[in-house]
């Protein structure tokens, strides 16, 4: 029986593809040829595909799906994508039911949060906060937003009452030229100096941070600290590593792609936490 279907797409699209495929592209089912040939149309050529699952049965009378891997900034992604059953028609998008849930995204899969070694990240002990041999190693990419201290705020309370398990690094990643100056001034404070100067500058008004106010920051910090070309370098690293343009955190090198919460820190450390 076809069920009632409302097709809200995102990115709506319908190809009539050949999906003869010559002896060197042949791929691991008949469809891969010709979805390859959409997935690029639609995503671009330049999208990295790691691999596609093999047709299953879709909700739909008539077609299949087929989930494509393809590599992203947060690890290995799915998306969904729909074909009829002689592999000639392709579509792509979210597909309602008649009491508005999206079945694609419940059918699609979780992305497979992405590791960087943690070398990579070229960490600095001078913003540090806590023991380098703790087990569980926070790496936060955080700029003077707010968004950055609500990520600052759920670790620094993770790290209180686990101080034992739980190091902070931190990462000047500013998305802004007024933002980049505030990390500038805060590089002048080391590990738990630095605790103070990120609630100091996440508290100010918003019309603080000119340069009289932060070189007068600056002297309430470790004058031999100031560090500002590292600002500029973990931007480099940043867009070295590919990363999200906005801030984040790494657990023992896996992005955290949910909620900062004990329990989603804790499912990526593998390690109980209080």
């Amino acid at each position: 029986m076809i069920i009632r279907v409302l097709f809200i797409v995102f990115c709506m699209f319908l190809f009539n593809t050949a999906f003869a495929a010559s002896e060197e592209n042949k791929s691991d089912h008949p469809y891969s040829s010709g979805l390859k040939t959409v997935v690029q149309k639609t995503l671009g050529k330049d999208i990295k595909i790691i691999r596609m699952d093999a047709p299953e049965k879709s909700r739909i009378d008539g077609f299949k799906q087929i989930r494509v891997w393809f590599e992203s900034a947060y690890g290995e992604t799915p998306l969904l994508f729909y074909c009829t059953d002689d592999g000639n028609f392709y579509f792509g998008g979210s597909l309602y039911d008649a009491q508005g849930n999206n079945l694609t995204k419940l059918d699609v899969g979780e992305t497979k949060p992405r590791t960087i070694q943690e070398s990579d990240f070229e960490l600095h002990n001078d913003y540090l906060i806590g023991n380098k041999d703790a087990v569980i190693h926070a790496v936060l990419w955080i700029g003077t937003d707010r968004f950055s201290k609500e990520l600052f705020e759920a670790f620094y309370r993770l790290y209180e009452n686990n101080k034992e398990k739980l190091a902070l690094y931190i990462k000047f990643f500013p998305r802004s030229g007024p933002d980049a100056e505030k990390m500038k001034a805060l590089t002048c404070f080391r590990n738990e100096a630095l605790v103070h100067a990120l609630r100091v500058i996440y508290d100010a008004n918003p019309a603080w941070g000119t340069a009289e106010h932060l070189d007068a920051f600056k002297k309430t910090g470790d004058q031999s600290a100031c560090n500002e070309e590292l600002v500029l370098k973990d931007l480099k690293r940043a867009e070295i590593l590919r990363l999200p343009a906005h801030p984040m955190a790494f657990i023992n090198g896996v992005i955290l792609l949910d909620t900062p919460t004990r329990e989603n820190v804790m499912k990526l450390a593998g390690t109980e936490l209080k």
